[in-house]
């Protein structure tokens, strides 16, 4: 009977942090929605009501993807500090202190890599004009406290602690493969992680008004898929929690080095 009360206090802590994220984006959020409001003729609800609203899937997809890593990574041997903690049980093993300098250094490797990438895939981007989508620009201080929260909690949240444990449960499911993720498994649900995190970015691009050409949908899947590959492997090869600080790294990384070139 204890299990449960557990399970649920891990599932609260995650899903939290998970609000958290999503509340660091209501400064992007609010000004966009405003400006539907104010370009439409349509009878809209009011301002709140439609923050509110626009908040109600993101949070649906959270609470589905905390439950299912709450639920299958211990299954898997697959670990979170965090959880751990929540349902007051030993820390796993290695601790996460050990964890700090790899996960900090890769994050720093993953952005130097991902703007070396961009500025080689750049040439065939000449269509878009590409000032929009320059990596390194310099933002307000929220912004980059939105994305390090937002990307390094929820984005993990969601494609590695939920779909990637997912995947690794399913395929060693259907290959009959129980306890923890063999090395194909654990590749196979990275790189199919990877892609879909890539692909979730699809999107952002279109918000910004640029067209979906082949060359566009490349740099967007490989440069995001790059970096999902790398968090991937520091959450099953350490921590969800080695995964987050190395996806928050990166925006860091990038937030220092527009302040200097």
């Amino acid at each position: 009977m204890a299990a449960q009360p557990r399970l649920w206090r891990k599932f609260g802590v995650l899903f939290g942090m998970g609000v958290v994220g999503n509340l660091s984006l209501l400064p992007i959020a609010i000004p966009q929605i405003r400006q539907i409001v104010e370009h439409t003729d349509a009878a809209l609800p009011s301002l709140p009501v439609l923050v509110i609203a626009s908040q109600i899937q993101p949070l649906l997809l959270l609470g589905l993807a905390v439950a299912a890593g709450v639920r299958l990574a211990p299954s898997l041997h697959l670990r979170s500090h965090i959880a751990a903690w929540a349902g007051g049980e030993p820390q796993p093993e290695p601790r996460f202190r050990s964890q700090l300098r790899i996960a900090v250094g890769l994050g720093i490797l993953a952005a130097l890599v991902v703007l070396a990438l961009d500025h080689f895939l750049r040439p065939t981007l000449a269509e878009t004009g590409g000032k929009d989508l320059r990596i390194l620009q310099k933002q307000p201080a929220w912004a980059t406290i939105a994305a390090v929260l937002y990307g390094g909690m929820n984005e993990e949240l969601l494609t590695r602690w939920g779909l990637a444990t997912f995947l690794a449960w399913a395929i060693g499911k259907i290959r009959k493969a129980p306890g923890s993720p063999t090395r194909g498994v654990m590749w196979t649900a990275v790189v199919l992680a990877a892609l879909v995190f890539a692909a979730g970015h699809l999107p952002a691009v279109i918000a910004m008004g640029i067209p979906l050409s082949g060359p566009m949908i490349a740099r967007t899947l490989v440069l995001n898929a790059f970096a999902g590959v790398i968090f991937g492997w520091l959450y099953f090869r350490r921590s969800l929690e080695s995964a987050m600080l190395a996806h928050g790294t990166v925006h860091i990384t990038w937030a220092v080095l527009s302040h200097l070139v």
